[in-house]
């Protein structure tokens, strides 16, 4: 196994707690100063780059080149299931618009990385 493919899982791992921590803890306040743009797009912009890079580092520690790998599917559901917790904390409101940045952020990072390895040839042992 190579040790690219080692760091970048540990960097995988890390992240996940961290989006973890980021979309359960108490706000602040600090971090939605950015919620009074108007513009939907530009105001959950942070949430579709956010799970882009969740879904890119998934696809890229992937053992094939194939969709279906356990980090991609786990990116997928933490994607998925991270603002559907929302429902359950009281202090946290969920947002469909949010879940839809957060899926799409993550998809647009798998089929980014599934290309450019197709295209480049990129595969670990």
């Amino acid at each position: 196994m190579s040790e690219t493919r080692n760091l970048f899982k540990t960097i995988y791992f890390i992240y996940i707690l961290f989006l973890i921590f980021m979309y359960t803890k108490i706000p602040d306040g600090n971090w939605d100063s950015y919620k009074d743009i108007d513009n939907i797009i530009l105001r959950n912009l942070d949430h579709f780059i956010l799970f882009f890079l969740l879904g890119a580092v998934a696809m890229y520690i992937s053992s094939r080149l194939k969709v279906y790998d356990k980090y991609v599917i786990s990116a997928f559901f933490i994607s998925s299931t991270i603002e559907l917790i929302h429902l359950f904390l009281p202090y946290r409101r969920f947002e469909s618009i949010d879940l839809l940045f957060n899926i799409t952020g993550c998809l647009f990072g798998i089929i980014s990385l599934y290309y450019i390895r197709k295209n480049y040839g990129k595969t670990f042992n």
